[in-house]
């Protein structure tokens, strides 16, 4: 018999488009899972088309309405 693959985990393909959507902006990968599920408990499971508008704008929104509340002067103009 052959010998057993590693079992696999259940994946959200949608929850992996919206990461893979995030990486060109550089954010950590823990703070794109934290929001997605924060915006899943909002707008429940079948909110998905409304956070995959306009390119993940929501989702992108809500990411950098967080970093800005962490690093507030980090996006300043130098000058």
């Amino acid at each position: 018999m052959a010998p057993r693959g590693r079992s696999k985990k259940k994946s959200n393909t949608r929850k992996d488009a919206a990461i893979d959507a995030m990486k060109p902006y550089g954010f950590h990968l823990k703070l794109v899972k934290e929001t997605i599920k924060e915006l899943l408990d909002v707008y429940g499971e079948d909110g998905w088309p409304f956070i995959e508008d306009s390119a993940y704008k929501v989702l992108l929104e809500a990411i950098l309405e967080k970093v800005v509340k962490v690093e507030p002067f980090a996006f300043a103009c130098k000058g």
